[in-house]
């Protein structure tokens, strides 16, 4: 059964990957916390297509690997290669080629509402704190769900 799920998922990925190609917008639907405090689970990202050469150390960039999409900061580049890392994460991704960009991450919504994409200096402080300690990545987590619920977006 997990292997039929991995086949949508990637599925999914590819689909995502040719519609922003064609199309130069994806909306899509963060589900990950890699990039906490800056974007949550359930945060809708809108990417932009962009090439290597327009990305901006410091933006939120789109890559697609593997049959996988990754939405992490770029911190550098380097030989060629494009480095990224999670903002909650110490350390970071293997590093990416000029194929793997499919864009950057123009907006995040929240809720409904729009919230910036640059972080704060209170967000790069919790990201700090996020990538040195599990459990206040847990915790943050945690609370991040029981404020959905109690805004009702379960």
């Amino acid at each position: 059964m997990q292997l039929a799920g991995e086949v949508y998922s990637a599925a999914k990925c590819d689909l995502a990957a040719e519609v922003i190609r064609q199309f130069g917008e994806l909306r899509l639907q963060a589900n990950g916390a890699s990039m906490l405090p800056c974007v949550w689970p359930g945060d809708v990202l809108t990417v932009h297509r962009r090439s290597a050469a327009d990305l901006v150390p410091g933006r939120i960039a789109l890559f697609y690997r593997n049959g996988s999409l990754v939405a992490h900061r770029l911190v550098g580049i380097r030989d060629d290669q494009l480095i990224a890392r999670g903002d909650s994460h110490s350390f970071e991704d293997a590093p990416f080629c000029a194929e793997d960009v499919l864009g950057e991450v123009v907006s995040i919504h929240r809720g409904g509402q729009p919230v910036p994409v640059v972080a704060a200096w209170w967000q790069r402080a919790g990201a700090w704190v996020a990538a040195r300690s599990e459990v206040a990545t847990w915790m943050l987590l945690r609370l991040h769900r029981r404020q959905r619920l109690a805004w009702g977006n379960g």
